[in-house]
């Protein structure tokens, strides 16, 4: 029996024709996707999609001429199809996590924004003499005892500033439970 007659047999709802036809063709077919994608299981996928395809619009398939080039374009078709809605999958989750990530670095700069405005209003509250020791140790990085040169004063009374410029600084963020985490990003970074 020829391809033709098993679409006939296959259009009148002959199951053993479609098995005749299924077997004859379905690891050619998927030695041909798998050569499109170089994977076996999407190849099997495609290639059972196509004799499900076929058998269900059995009574509406027209072949005049090669059942196999049918089938071999089918295949081709439904790869190219699959690829292509996939390819769509992956941009649209691609753009999906792109904008999500844009937004969640814009809300940061906005909240790191925020904290900062709020760190510079609470360090211009300190003392001037507190607020100069804590921008030649955090902003200038000059050490203790560099700064008690510069400001003619003791290591002590440097160390006693530095702690409470820090008291101050935590008592203007106590409602907020990531200001350890924000202040050391902050202190390595210029506030002006």
């Amino acid at each position: 029996m020829n391809d033709l007659e098993l679409i006939l047999k296959i259009k009148a709802d002959d199951s053993d024709a479609f098995d005749v036809l299924f077997k004859t063709y379905y690891k050619d077919l998927v030695r041909y996707v798998r050569s499109l994608n170089n994977d076996l299981a999407l190849s099997e996928d495609i290639v059972q999609q196509v004799f499900v395809n076929l058998w269900i619009n059995r009574n509406t398939i027209n072949i005049k001429n090669s059942v196999r080039g049918y089938l071999f374009s089918v295949s081709y078709t439904t790869y190219i199809d699959y690829y292509r809605k996939t390819r769509r999958q992956l941009d649209l989750l691609e753009n999906f996590k792109s904008e999500i990530i844009r937004e969640h670095i814009s809300e940061n700069n906005d909240l790191l924004e925020h904290k900062i405005k709020r760190l510079r209003m609470v360090i211009d509250t300190l003392p001037t003499i507190c607020k100069k020791v804590l921008e030649l140790n955090k902003f200038e990085g000059l050490k203790y005892d560099e700064i008690a040169d510069v400001l003619n004063i003791s290591k002590k009374t440097v160390e006693s500033h530095m702690r409470l410029a820090f008291k101050k600084i935590r008592q203007g963020f106590k409602d907020d439970s990531l200001f350890l985490f924000f202040a050391h990003k902050v202190f390595k970074t210029s506030l002006h």
